[in-house]
């Protein structure tokens, strides 16, 4: 099977790396991959150090003729099966590009949330398009109201994990732990998250306000992300974006103002996130509204306790009281609460631990995922 991807977004997140790791791993199944994307990007960057083809196309506007064109070439002169548009701007050259050509399946993947779509002009675009596919039970229900696409065109898939890559790191643990001075018998809560008002950072900071002073003595806060990057990195100036690099600055001024820089430590963005993970003890999710988080099951894969907002995809990724805990969403207070409910009790970390691992096991294997996703671009499960 030859397969066509698009990811031509200049950001470097959860989405283009999964995007790409995807893309990696079909490659490795088996299957042939080809990608579009930007030249010197970061997911050009990363697709050809793992051996993936990439094409560059002349522009990058939604709807550019030359564009559409090469696309239409590199489909026809690899004798492309299935087209991919992984970014949501892709879906118009590649839906332009194979408007005619009937024995090409394409498919969307959508990873975030997106608005209502259903003008003149994407219901022309999304005419061609075979499935969407996306990991969130909660959005597919939506979609057939938000996008002009028949709810039989709709298809679950959830994300795949290399889960054998997912064991704690005792090694890196002991490393970073001291790298910011924690002992190894204080207790590490900790989130890994873009630093952006959406998210919720603000929320997980002030709960430290409400733990009683017996846990503060013991409990040290970990916030691993940086503000929200800018689409195209600039030549001077900063790389993220200002209303987030205002909200990173305001939370930082905050908890030095509170002289808690001891208490509350913000590391930046770190590449290493097994090693960051395993330094923690307990995983919080605190973001208001995600569609279905990545970071949520790599915790998960590394037996970590999880306490999430009650919002979002986080409703379908977590049970709870059997993989993790919610709290009312945005209410920094309830999750003090439920943090020292579980901080306090070890045989209720270890069950949430141990069965939010295995639910990564059963739903989320990325093998599993792979076969899932090749049936569809055979059009197993496809609809008429």
């Amino acid at each position: 099977m030859n397969t066509l991807h698009l990811c031509t977004s200049d950001s470097w997140g959860g989405l283009e790396l999964y995007a790409c790791t995807l893309m990696v791993e079909l490659q490795r199944s088996g299957v042939v991959v080809r990608a579009i994307c930007k030249p010197n990007s970061k997911v050009a960057e990363f697709l050809q150090a793992n051996s993936v083809a990439c094409e560059f196309l002349p522009n990058y506007a939604k709807v550019n003729l030359k564009s559409v064109r090469r696309v239409k070439e590199i489909v026809r002169s690899n004798a492309i099966d299935v087209v991919h548009a992984h970014y949501h701007r892709d879906i118009w050259p590649a839906s332009l590009a194979v408007r005619n050509l009937k024995n090409v399946r394409l498919f969307l993947s959508i990873y975030m949330g997106v608005p209502r779509k259903n003008d003149p002009l994407h219901k022309l675009i999304f005419r061609r398009v075979d499935a969407i596919l996306s990991s969130s039970k909660a959005l597919n229900r939506k979609l057939p109201e938000l996008y002009p696409v028949p709810a039989g065109k709709i298809h679950y898939l959830p994300y795949g994990r290399i889960i054998d890559s997912y064991r704690r790191d005792a090694a890196k643990r002991t490393e970073i732990r001291a790298k910011y001075g924690i002992g190894e018998h204080e207790t590490v809560v900790g989130t890994m998250v873009r630093i952006d008002p959406g998210k919720g950072v603000a929320d997980f900071v002030e709960s430290y306000n409400f733990l009683s002073h017996a846990m503060k003595r013991n409990v040290r806060y970990l916030i691993v992300g940086e503000p929200t990057r800018k689409g195209v990195k600039p030549k001077d100036g900063s790389p993220f974006e200002p209303k987030s690099e205002e909200y990173a600055n305001r939370l930082q001024v905050e908890v030095r103002e509170r002289r808690l820089e001891d208490k509350i430590i913000f590391t930046g963005y770190q590449n290493d996130s097994i090693g960051y993970l395993s330094a923690m003890d307990l995983f919080v999710f605190p973001s208001r509204d995600e569609m279905y988080s990545l970071v949520v099951l790599d915790a998960m894969c590394l037996e970590l306790p999880i306490v999430a907002a009650r919002s979002g995809g986080n409703l379908d990724q977590i049970a709870e009281g059997q993989t993790g805990l919610f709290y009312t969403t945005a209410n920094a207070e309830d999750l003090a609460t439920k943090l020292s409910i579980i901080l306090s009790d070890v045989q209720l970390r270890t069950k949430l631990a141990a069965a939010a691992r295995e639910f990564v096991l059963r739903e989320h294997d990325m093998k599993a995922v792979l076969h899932k996703l090749t049936d569809f671009y055979s059009g197993v499960g496809l609809s008429a």
